[in-house]
């Protein structure tokens, strides 16, 4: 058994340690493991983008999602570059602080209806693999991201990305390897929240402790590829201003998002815009005083159904409000 500790070595597959990626790239003081060769790995799940510029053209496959120890779960990842061109993948799977990560990718337990975000080191940056800037035309990179382990029980996992459909039940294995990090920052397993959708005002809800998010469909809000308000979606609005009037919270968070039709380019701006739209139409009828917004534009990048139906993608095209009850 090989230990990989803080000073991140790891097995190479035939017994001997690998070299060194860039120091600090991932959010590491000390260097990172490398990953493994990716043309010698095995393949257990696959899947194609559907929000970037290039398409079916890259592809994300999973070679692992293993136990190393610790409570520790770590997903190993090969990224696939087939168009004809370098690609500059750098936020689409990662945040801003973490740039040629996957520390993005998020684990769904279904048993127990838990999301897993990926581990953060005390400094904050994340416990993950990055890659070197741009993929090549035909490159393929090999990353990795560690994540919280489920309680036992739980065999497989849903993979989610933000630039592809999820993919469903990969199962979980024992690595040989066993990993040991005292750095890292405690784990996050947030709740997941069914929506359940009142087909009479076109909305719907989820609730977790004191919070609540109304989900608002941009197709009874909007006209395609508009940001104009429709004269259905005043009464809709009316009705929130109403719930955030009745509310205690003083911040009210307005997320937009689209489906994966189009790209960023478009979606993100279009996202933004509509959000910024209820917005202002909502800080019209709220009447409380110190009420502030928080608005943001998410385009195609968290979707809460499967975009490969009419149905997924009409879902994923939503306005949600967030505030504190």
């Amino acid at each position: 058994m090989l230990i990989l500790t803080s000073a991140c070595v790891v097995d190479s597959g035939n017994g001997e340690p690998t070299g060194n990626a860039s120091e600090g790239a991932a959010g590491i003081e000390n260097p990172a493991p490398e990953a493994e060769n990716p043309s010698e790995q095995e393949i257990i799940a696959s899947t194609i983008t559907s929000s970037t510029d290039i398409g079916h053209q890259l592809q994300i496959d999973v070679y692992a999602l293993e136990k190393v120890g610790n409570g520790l779960l770590r997903l190993r990842l090969g990224i696939t570059n087939n168009s004809g061109s370098n690609f500059r993948i750098s936020q689409g799977l990662s945040d801003e602080n973490n740039p040629y990560t996957a520390n993005r990718v998020t684990l769904i337990d279904s048993a127990n209806q838990t999301r897993h975000l990926s581990f953060d080191q005390s400094s904050g940056d994340c416990f993950c693999l990055p890659f070197d800037g741009p993929i090549g035309s035909g490159e393929t990179v090999a990353t990795w991201v560690v994540f919280p382990e489920p309680p036992p029980g739980i065999e497989a996992m849903t993979i989610t990305t933000p630039l592809t459909p999820p993919l469903l039940d990969v199962p979980i294995t024992d690595s040989s390897e066993v990993i040991e990090n005292d750095g890292l920052s405690d784990p996050q397993i947030i709740p997941l929240t069914m929506i359940s959708d009142n087909t009479e005002d076109q909305t719907g809800r989820t609730e977790s402790g004191d919070e609540v998010s109304i989900i608002l469909s941009s197709d009874v809000l909007f006209e395609t590829n508009s940001a104009d308000l429709s004269s259905d979606a005043q009464e809709i609005l009316e009705q929130v201003a109403t719930e955030i009037n009745d509310a205690s919270s003083s911040v009210v968070n307005i997320d937009g998002h689209a489906d994966n039709t189009g790209s960023d380019a478009v979606n993100i701006p279009l996202s933004q815009e509509r959000a910024e739209a209820v917005e202002t139409a909502l800080s019209e009828q709220i009447n409380r005083d110190g009420v502030t917004f928080e608005v943001q534009g998410h385009g195609s990048n968290d979707p809460i159904a499967e975009n490969d139906t009419e149905e997924g993608q009409e879902r994923n095209r939503r306005v949600s409000v967030t505030f504190e009850k």
